[in-house]
């Protein structure tokens, strides 16, 4: 059995070094990767701000052109009212005659 067993070689100083060199550029990928991940995230986080903008505009406007009708029929029925009243008014007035 000692016969074909192979002892475990320990690595040397050069391979040691070039070793860390391989895994220094893997950590420099990684960095790049994550940084490239992060610049990502920003843009979508200012196309998600600015999609917000709008819809937030997009609110205050129907908001102001809803208030606009809501005046504009409360306008229209105080004048339908008042003349519903006078009409009324004056039926009153030509049945007493």
């Amino acid at each position: 059995m000692a016969d074909g067993a192979t002892s475990p070689s320990h690595p040397t100083s050069e391979e040691l070094h070039r070793g860390l060199g391989y895994l220094r550029e893997d950590i420099q990928d990684l960095r790049n990767q994550v940084g490239s991940l992060h610049r990502r995230i920003d843009e979508t986080n200012g196309r998600i701000d600015e999609t917000n903008g709008r819809i937030d505009e997009t609110n205050r406007s129907l908001g102001e052109q809803i208030r606009a009708v809501h005046k504009a029929m409360e306008s229209n029925f105080r004048w339908t009212l008042t003349t519903l009243v006078a009409l009324t008014g004056i039926l009153i007035g030509v049945i007493k005659l």
